[in-house]
């Protein structure tokens, strides 16, 4: 792997790691490169997010307009040619294949019922762009599967998110495409919940499982990132970052960069989050900050809290913080593997400070390389030294004991990193 030969010279560069492309809506690529997109799946633990998880749809204040075999709209596109401000769009669940569509009115609900949508590209997009393009301000996109983005330009997504757009994203899931979601600069603001990121990436370091551009803010909770092809599974411009309760994993094969990259900096809160990174990664670093400057935004610090770390990688670092951080912050948070602790920012350099982490072998986590059933429960003869004298951390109250699910934290006593009790 290239950026593990180069790293410790490279790691900052977007050269080494998939770094490369802009935050705006097209991405410098190389005209080269030979598309890994993977055929299309069903077959995904996106399947287990439920109807039961969605919200938006039962109880629609303006128009309904149902989707489906033998409803009034047989398309997502047919429904989004005449939809207006403020309706609900109900889509059946099923398959539409190769129907992609742009949503350009304000305040719009559109929900997977009776089970999950999904869409399939089938080689189409939506303006070159994407399999659906966020145009609306203020959507809401709830129980949605987007299948096989792929176009001209080699940065097709499975969601385009246009500037200044505001969008909630829930119990959808994007797969095997160049970028699963791709866009958001301005004043947008962008929430993702209960959702999969599985297998995105060209495999060209340009293509990410999650690229948000320059953003306002990013908030991401119980997630699952996984198996994405070189690129980040993670990779965000926005000047407010908080991801919290997710999982991010490559398993025993997979080729991603950092499994999370703010690349110009920000404010980046992390906890809870369940981070593996596995012995074929491009890169070494797992949570990587300002590698690309952190001149963008005037408040550039990272609080790491409550999270569990895992590397079977054969050297690398577990952070990489850009000096000029004007603070770098851990608490409570272990660390499994023989990775370092922290590349470019200096340990004593005054803006660094840790409570309360935990090191120790990648083998006192057996489960955590497994995509299929992650367990990053710790073994019974490390338990004894993550019991924590107090609670470090009053606003952790659930953790995520598998993905895509979160549980309420009991009891008055803490242990380091994200899990507090056995799954």
């Amino acid at each position: 792997m290239h950026t593990r030969i180069c790293f410790f010279l490279s790691l900052i560069l977007a050269a080494c790691g998939g770094g490369g492309g802009g935050g705006s809506a097209s991405n410098t690529q190389s005209s080269g490169a030979t598309s890994s997109t993977a055929p299309a799946s069903s077959s995904s633990s996106a399947s287990s997010t439920t109807a039961s998880n969605v919200t938006g749809c039962s109880t629609p204040t303006g128009r309904v307009l149902e989707v489906g075999p033998g409803k009034t709209y047989a398309t997502p596109s047919a429904a989004a040619t005449v939809a207006l401000d403020g309706d609900t769009v109900r889509i059946a669940a099923g398959n539409y294949n190769g129907d992609v569509a742009t949503w350009t009115r304000a305040n719009l609900t559109i929900c997977g019922v009776g089970g999950q949508a999904h869409v399939y590209a089938n080689g189409n997009s939506a303006g070159g762009k994407a399999i659906w393009v966020a145009a609306g301000n203020n959507m809401v996109v709830e129980n949605i599967v987007f299948h096989d983005a792929a176009v001209a330009d080699q940065n097709g997504a499975g969601i385009r998110i246009e500037p200044n757009v505001n969008i909630t994203i829930r119990g959808c899931g994007f797969l095997d495409s160049e970028n699963g979601i791709l866009g958001g600069s301005g004043t947008s603001n962008i929430v993702i919940e209960r959702s999969e990121f599985a297998r995105n990436g060209r495999g060209d370091g340009y293509t990410h499982g999650l690229y948000i551009g320059t953003a306002n803010s990013l908030t991401v909770r119980q997630s699952f990132f996984h198996s994405t092809r070189i690129g980040h599974n993670l990779k965000s411009r926005a000047k407010s970052n908080r991801i919290e309760n997710s999982y991010f994993m490559d398993g025993n094969s997979g080729t991603a960069s950092y499994q999370v990259e703010f690349p110009n900096g920000g404010e980046v809160f992390l906890r809870g989050n369940l981070i593996q990174k596995g012995p074929n990664a491009d890169n070494g670093v797992s949570v990587s900050f300002g590698a690309e400057g952190i001149s963008t935004w005037p408040t550039n610090t990272m609080e790491l809290r409550h999270n569990t770390l895992v590397s079977t990688l054969n050297g690398g670092v577990s952070l990489y913080a850009a000096p000029g951080i004007q603070s770098l912050t851990l608490v409570a948070n272990l660390f499994a593997g023989n990775a370092g602790l922290l590349a470019g920012l200096a340990t004593n350099s005054g803006v660094f400070t840790q409570q309360s982490s935990v090191t120790t072998a990648a083998s006192n986590l057996p489960g955590a390389t497994s995509i299929n059933a992650p367990n990053f429960w710790p073994a019974a003869g490390v338990l004894g030294s993550l019991a924590l004298a107090g609670v470090p951390d009053a606003q952790y109250l659930q953790d995520s004991p598998t993905p895509l699910t979160s549980r309420a934290i009991n009891g008055s006593t803490r242990l380091v990193g994200a899990l507090q009790a056995a799954p």
